[in-house]
């Protein structure tokens, strides 16, 4: 009596278990014009949370740029304004493909190298700040294509790689730095020394700190015997950063 009491009880779990999903196959299959109705819906919902997303990052783009065309940052140092639409642009990027916003990078990229060709170099600062500071928002969100953009012909990419260090100190390849002093244009001298400031902030040990002050000197050194006018905003930030390490 208990074998059988055993076997119905089989019998039913087997039954449940079979009985849901014919059941859920039934629901299915009466209702498939709407189940259908409602999967074709979902590329475009994506679309639209993609679009949404795309456009929060360019309005954070926009007005990080206007603050930098509006000189309220002559110096060009990383504010805590760029620190937070940088995060607002790592949050939305989510919901964005990764080739999406290196698009808007290479966008940019291409807008410096225009730039560069076109404006006085008067007035070059402003606008190419405005530039940068784009950049910068971008940076940690692509931080892992750094090598790509370091490796570039165009200078506008190596800006972007300048960017990317800044804003993430632990990616900065101090002797590759050490060589946009050589051969690079002042704006780019002026924010490969920011970089290298960054990275002074977050060395942990004595060794880094000693190593990065042998790259400033040598900076430094360069930038003094630059055909031209030497950038005094550069020399400003290498002989501070020197001052500031151990020998």
């Amino acid at each position: 009596m208990e074998s059988f009491s055993k076997l119905v009880t089989a019998i039913a779990a087997l039954a449940g278990a079979v009985a849901w999903p014919v059941l859920f196959g039934g629901i299915v299959f009466a209702f498939r014009k709407e189940v259908r109705s409602a999967l074709a819906k979902v590329p475009t919902l994506f679309e639209r949370i993609r679009k949404a997303s795309l456009a929060g990052i360019n309005l954070e783009l926009d007005q990080v740029a206007a603050e930098a065309e509006g000189a309220a940052n002559e110096s060009g140092n990383i504010t805590p304004r760029q620190v937070e639409a940088a995060a607002r642009i790592a949050i939305q990027s989510r919901e964005v493909d990764s080739q999406t916003l290196l698009n808007e990078l290479d966008q940019l990229c291409l807008q410096y190298d225009s730039l560069r060709r076109s404006l006085p170099a008067g007035v070059e600062r402003t606008t190419m700040t405005a530039v940068l500071v784009k950049m910068r928002s971008l940076a940690p969100s692509l931080v892992n294509h750094v090598d790509a953009y370091k490796g570039s012909g165009s200078p506008g990419s190596r800006l972007a790689a300048i960017a990317m260090m800044q804003m993430v100190p632990r990616v900065a390849d101090l002797d590759w730095l050490k060589g946009r002093f050589a051969s690079e244009q002042p704006f780019v001298f002026y924010h490969a020394a920011l970089a290298l400031q960054n990275v002074a902030n977050v060395a942990d040990t004595s060794e880094k700190k000693k190593h990065l002050r042998e790259i400033a000197e040598q900076a430094l050194s360069s930038i003094k015997s630059f055909s031209g006018i030497p950038d005094k905003n550069t020399i400003r930030v290498l002989e501070m950063l020197i001052s500031s390490l151990p020998q």
